[in-house]
């Protein structure tokens, strides 16, 4: 004590700034220990805060029509997750010696992004992207004892939508590979009294529930004289709804059908070149390359007929597409959703025609054999071409010449298949592959039929997003045969393919 009592003040004054310059110190220290644990404490994980990376969309490769109208087992791809961000110095990141404790709660795996009915629309317009596998159904899809092969009555007659065991033909789907013959079949179903016709039946696509699919296809030839009031009702169920209009009032630009519940109603649209109109394609009616309808279960397409009765005759075919996209069904959409995902397709060909702007991006395939050929009646023939593996069918041109018996138009009955990926793709008619009817020279948004000099026919069929098949062979052969008409046919394939965006797979 009495050390520190001797002293002086000038001593007193350094020991005090020691000591104040040591609280200072300590002080320091401790400070940014603090702020560094409460900020950790604070602030949650990457995992718990950093955006959900948006999923790459699963483009799925699209298998080609068929000859036979089979559905086809839902694609088992899913989206493919994009690599999680790199940490910044604006998230944090806790070491080793951090306080803080992580959430005992599992990070949830964030659930496929939800595409925005527009945004859909306007991936589905893509022209060089494939979004989908395709299943048709169609009035060739003809089966049974005595049927004729050659195709010169292939639509359905009255009869033929019983189930009558007598009929000559039978109309199905899901064709079992033992015995070639279908395991659904089509047939009239009543529901509270009144018949329904169905183009495509509830059995159709009652095992697959899971992925989006979409009705993209709608053609239909009706007799002229009977015109589409001979259908009555057209009719589609899906996802627990049931939309039902006229006929003639719905196939039109800008058509709507209303649901039964009066919720909201599908609608098509206004630019005719999505649209089949039975004045320009002699007597076609329906839609080609639109998605009227997106769903999940419960679907089926059918029409009512004038009075309960089916047309004096009737072709159709319907396309329906598997989507590999999380999207909202129709029931699901609002009415301005819906509106929303039709506004897209009308700009989109609001200008050229579309079939204009794909042949812009159209390479032709060298053909790998002597083109063109002459078949006789009931004669098969062949042409071959040299693909390069990746690119997608973009068009083909079908020209069909009668060198004798020229008077004879029967001869557009010649068939038309592609051997493509292993699997046969098959057209009926030539005015069926143009989507017109009866011969009659037609202009769509996406396929024509015109004739030529000599009594010929050029038909043109383009294939449009989600539609394009994605070609994996080396080769692609197009197969025709002749109808029993008495004609010598000089016949020309000619296939086209662009190549698919590498920033759209």
């Amino acid at each position: 004590m009495s050390s520190l009592a001797s002293l002086t003040k000038r001593q007193w004054t350094i020991i005090i700034a020691l000591l104040a310059l040591n609280v200072l110190c300590l002080y320091a220290g401790v400070i940014p220990a603090v702020l560094s644990i409460t900020l950790f404490a604070e602030t949650p994980t990457l995992s718990e805060t950093a955006p959900e990376p948006p999923n790459d969309l699963a483009l799925a490769d699209e298998s080609p029509l068929t000859p036979t109208p089979t559905a086809r087992p839902s694609s088992t791809r899913t989206p493919t997750r994009l690599p999680s961000p790199a940490p910044t110095a604006a998230t944090p990141i806790p070491t080793a010696t951090s306080t803080h404790v992580p959430s005992a709660t599992p990070t949830r795996a964030p659930a496929p992004r939800m595409l925005a009915p527009q945004t859909l629309a306007e991936l589905e317009l893509d022209p060089r992207a494939a979004l989908s596998r395709k299943t048709t159904f169609f009035t060739s899809a003809c089966f049974g004892e005595g049927v004729n092969l050659l195709q010169d009555l292939d639509y359905m007659a009255p009869a033929d939508w019983s189930s009558s065991p007598d009929r000559k033909c039978l109309f199905g789907y899901r064709v079992n590979p033992l015995d070639g013959m279908p395991t659904g079949r089509y047939s009239v179903f009543g529901v509270g009294g009144q018949p329904r016709f169905y183009l495509i039946p509830p059995e159709a696509f009652a095992p697959e529930s899971a992925p989006i699919k979409q009705l993209s296809q709608m053609h239909l030839i009706v007799d002229p004289t009977q015109g589409c009031g001979a259908l009555g009702a057209l009719g589609i169920t899906a996802d627990g709804k049931t939309y039902q209009c006229p006929a003639c009032a719905f196939l039109r630009a800008g058509g709507t059908c209303l649901a039964t519940d009066n919720s909201k109603s599908i609608l098509l649209p206004n630019n005719p070149n999505y649209l089949l109109e039975p004045d320009i394609t002699g007597g076609a009616y329906g839609f080609q390359n639109f998605p009227l309808i997106l769903f999940r279960h419960g679907f089926s397409l059918y029409f009512t007929g004038r009075g309960g009765y089916a047309p004096p005759r009737l072709y159709f075919e319907s396309v329906v597409d598997t989507l590999n996209v999380n999207a909202k069904t129709t029931a699901e959409m609002t009415q301005q959703d819906l509106r929303e995902f039709v506004a897209p397709f009308d700009r989109a060909t609001s200008g050229d025609p579309p079939s204009r702007r794909l042949a812009s991006l159209e390479q032709e395939l060298s053909a790998s054999s002597t083109a063109p050929i002459a078949i006789r009646s009931r004669e098969q023939g062949s042409i071959s071409f040299t693909v390069t593996p990746g690119t997608l069918l973009s068009s083909i041109v079908w020209r069909i010449k009668p060198l004798n018996n020229v008077d004879n138009r029967q001869f557009l009955e010649t068939n038309l298949c592609l051997t493509l990926n292993g699997e046969p793709v098959c057209f009926t008619g030539v005015e069926d592959f143009a989507h017109c009817a009866f011969y009659t020279p037609c202009q769509t948004g996406y396929s024509s039929l015109t004739p030529t000099d000599g009594g010929g026919y050029l038909a043109t069929r383009y294939f449009l997003p989600g539609a394009a098949p994605v070609l994996r062979d080396k080769t692609i052969t197009a197969k025709f045969q002749a109808p029993d008409v008495g004609a010598v046919l000089e016949i020309d394939v000619k296939l086209r393919v662009r190549r698919a965006d590498p920033n759209a797979r």
